[in-house]
């Protein structure tokens, strides 16, 4: 910056771009990666019919279920949404 030089930075916020992913349309691309039999099953499980809840101090709310978007925090989160953003295959 002292010699005249531009300096960029962006900043890119994709927290609220898991909450956006269709189950059903990343289903559909998993086969590409292989991803068939008991193990599409065993996805199609964790992302159908999964329930939140709130819990503090000893209150909770009620159960809500979820129908759409990957669970944020969870491990297969960050792939499940390469998965449905790469054009590569699928």
């Amino acid at each position: 910056m002292d010699n005249g030089k531009l300096i960029g930075c962006v900043y890119l916020d994709l927290s609220k771009a898991f909450d956006t992913i269709g189950h059903g349309i990343l289903l559909d691309k998993l086969p590409a990666y292989g991803v068939v039999g008991p193990e599409l099953a065993w996805y199609t499980d964790y992302l159908f019919n999964r329930t939140q809840l709130v819990e503090m101090q000893n209150n909770c709310s009620r159960p809500s279920t979820i129908t759409i978007g990957v669970p944020q925090g969870s491990i297969l989160g960050p792939l499940m949404f390469i998965v449905l953003f790469n054009e590569g295959l699928g």
